[in-house]
């Protein structure tokens, strides 16, 4: 894969995070919210072919009111191949976007920071080349 897409294969296991904690399509329609990602950091340990089945765990590093910190761990067969570190924010977006804590209901404050969340994931890339 080239390197944008451990990127997206990372960003597809948030999304998948997000969700198993409350913040899916249903949560971000009622609220108007959702999650900004505010800083990433990506290490990239060995090549991963396109079409590659991987998983990814994430681990739960810290929360406060408005932010939660992520480390993710991406194996194939698995061998560690990838690793990122993820802060993320809670934003309500309209009328403009502006970070928020969350509905006491969600479960971004009761996310134990020791649990890990497991995901599996079959990304389909297409090399990109320039014209």
């Amino acid at each position: 894969m080239q390197d944008a897409c451990y990127g997206l294969v990372f960003s597809y296991a948030v999304d998948a995070f997000q969700d198993s904690i409350g913040f899916d399509t249903a949560y971000r329609d009622a609220t108007g919210c959702t999650i900004y990602l505010v800083e990433d950091h990506k290490y990239f340990l060995r090549e991963v072919k396109a079409g590659a089945a991987v998983q990814v765990e994430t681990l739960v590093l810290g929360v406060d009111e408005k932010r939660f910190h992520l480390y993710m761990i991406m194996r194939e067969g698995g061998e560690v191949v990838a690793k990122g570190e993820f802060m993320e924010m809670h934003v309500q977006q309209h009328p403009s976007p502006t970070a928020r804590p969350p509905p006491c209901d969600t479960g971004l404050g009761k996310t134990p920071r020791s649990k890990r969340y497991s995901h599996h994931l079959r990304p389909r890339f297409k090399r990109i080349t320039p014209a």
